[in-house]
């Protein structure tokens, strides 16, 4: 595995912007289903980088007011991060493909299919599910609401994928203490 790499890319995607920077090697895909996963999708895929930008906490608050039915902030700052994070993909993809290694960015928003396709019986289905990368990368864990939730910003930050075939050094997984338990108080 090629630390210095590893550590290069880091680096670079954090002065591309990112807050949050993970990597998960393919094998922690193992029960994905294959068309959905980082194996189905790139077979010569060995790493897969995470990378999360974090929604502005007033964004966040001020959404559903005065309304519940109104996004606010919230939802024009959604529209905003994808093509934020979708930049940080590519150049994180040409940064590596400029050092010999094939590399495909997967779309922030993913390419969602509404209805079964080919051999995928599930309806409604992304690429490559995000947040289950995010949790592959070591970068926090899945709550009780189903987002995903990391030890920095909770649930506030939106995040998209990279997988190259560089072997990258792994981020070990999260262990920290739950990140989401208060509805069970």
């Amino acid at each position: 595995m090629n630390e210095k790499l590893t550590e290069e890319v880091k680096n670079y995607a954090r002065r591309l912007g990112a807050d949050l920077v993970g990597i998960a090697p393919v094998e922690r895909f193992k029960n994905a289903p294959l068309k959905m996963s980082p194996q189905g999708l790139f077979p010569e895929g060995k790493s897969v980088i995470v990378v999360g930008i974090h929604h502005l906490d007033c964004a966040v608050e001020l959404g559903g007011f005065p309304t519940p039915h109104d996004m606010g902030p919230y939802g024009i700052q959604s529209s905003a991060m994808n093509p934020i994070l979708d930049n940080i993909s590519f150049k994180i993809a040409r940064f590596l493909e400029d050092r010999g290694y094939k590399t495909m960015p997967i779309a922030a928003t993913n390419m969602w299919r509404y209805r079964p396709y080919k051999d995928l019986d599930v309806p409604f289905a992304p690429d490559l599910a995000h947040r289950y990368a995010a949790v592959a990368a070591g970068l926090g864990e899945i709550g009780w609401s189903g987002l995903f939730l990391s030890p920095e910003f909770g649930p506030r930050q939106r995040i998209t994928s990279i997988i190259t075939e560089a072997e990258l050094v792994p981020d070990p997984m999260y262990n920290g203490e739950r990140l989401c338990d208060r509805c069970m108080e």
